[in-house]
Parts: C-alpha cells; structure tokens; sequence
C-alpha cells in the first residue's frame, strides 16, 4: 500500500540492535519511513529514512508530532520491537476497510471497570479470526491522518496513547483486526514487565485512565 507513512519512535539501548532491520522490512512496504530517535546518538543508518534526532527521551510524543510531518494519507504509528512481515500493511488497511473505518491496531483493550490493570479485557491480531471492537488499541496502528492533530501540552509519556484516544478522540471506532503478519520481539514482554514495576509510571497512567473512563466511557 503506498498511501501509508510508518513513523516509529526508538530510546531504549537494548532494542537498537533490531532496528535496522525493522526499519528495511517497513521500507518494503510503506513509501515513507520516519524515525523519532531519542537514543542520543547511539543509532546510526544509510537506509532511506527521515531520521530526526532529539537530545534527550521524549518518549512516543515525538512519534506522534511527527506523523503530522507526514505526506501520506494514512499513518502507522508503530513500536520499535515490532518486526513486520510481508503483507501486514494490507491487513491493516483491508481491515480498516472491513470495519469501515477508524483506527485499528495489534493490540487492543476493552474498558469494563476503572482499573486499567484489572478491568480491562485484552485481544492481540495474532490470536483473533475476525475484528474485535475495543475502546483502546495499540502496539502499532493504522490510522487516517485527520485523527491525529491535537494539542500535546499535558500529554505525559506513559499516557501518549490514553491521551490520544481516550482525551482526544473517545468517540472514534477502534478496532482490533486479525493479522498474523508481524513478530513481537522479546524487548515487547520486557517493556510490558518494566512499565508494569514502574509504579510512578503505573499510577500516572491509572490516574489519567480512570479520569476519562469515568468521564467518557462509564
């Protein structure tokens, strides 16, 4: 599909020895590839990318500021420890198309109480056979770009994805599609395990989670 910008933030040292080559399996289907680099300097590439570099982390907001720098129609904001495989953009988009718009993703949460830990109910592409209907998707997403302009002052960086879809646009469809294109790398569980024992992390985003469930989702 040549419609879609991938944008994908990177900071953490230990998934840099990946990267390369998942910036390539994106370049093999996107025509437009940017890296939001927080590394400091410690990447370097020759593949035909836009690379902006940034002094200190800045987390996924960057990634998000940069999709508006974008020039395609529609956005994939995607994580660095994602791997994708061959014909993953067009099952993002032929989802999208199946449930008629929105924003669908790999990964997904219902909201079914106000804790984001244990009220929440969670689907993955790799492990469903039709779309699911969620309130939260993430890991990578497929997105037209008018859901993506919006004022980042606030927006913390363990809550750039609540913030977006929970605060911005909690009323857009999202959706969880059926894929089995993409690999996630080890560093994905060990990011998932470093957040959940970041209690300052955890509380900022259970704080702001049970804000807007109760202001938009109850």
């Amino acid at each position: 599909m040549n419609t879609a910008s991938v944008v994908i933030s990177t900071y953490d040292n230990s998934r840099l020895k990946y990267l390369h080559n998942i910036l390539k399996a994106w370049l093999t289907q996107a025509s437009e590839v940017i890296l939001c680099d927080c590394s400091c300097g410690k990447f370097r590439t020759t593949l035909p990318i836009t690379h902006i570099q940034f002094n200190q982390d800045l987390g996924n907001k960057t990634r998000h500021a940069a999709s508006l720098l974008t020039s395609n129609d529609f956005i994939i904001k995607a994580d660095d420890d994602v791997m994708p495989k061959p014909g993953l953009i067009h099952d993002l988009h032929e989802g999208w198309l199946e449930v008629g718009g929105g924003v669908v993703g790999l990964l997904g949460r219902t909201f079914e109480g106000e804790s984001y830990i244990s009220q929440t109910t969670s689907y993955r592409a790799n492990s469903i056979d039709s779309p699911k209907r969620v309130d939260f998707v993430g890991i990578t997403t497929f997105t037209p770009r008018n859901y993506i302009a919006f004022d980042l002052k606030g927006c913390l960086n363990p809550i750039e994805d609540l913030f977006w879809q929970m605060k911005c646009f909690p009323g857009i469809p999202k959706w969880v599609v059926p894929t089995t294109n993409f690999e996630l790398l080890p560093e994905a569980e060990n990011a998932s395990e470093a957040l959940y024992k970041n209690t300052r992390a955890q509380k900022i985003r259970q704080n702001f989670y049970r804000e807007y469930y109760l202001e938009h989702y109850k």
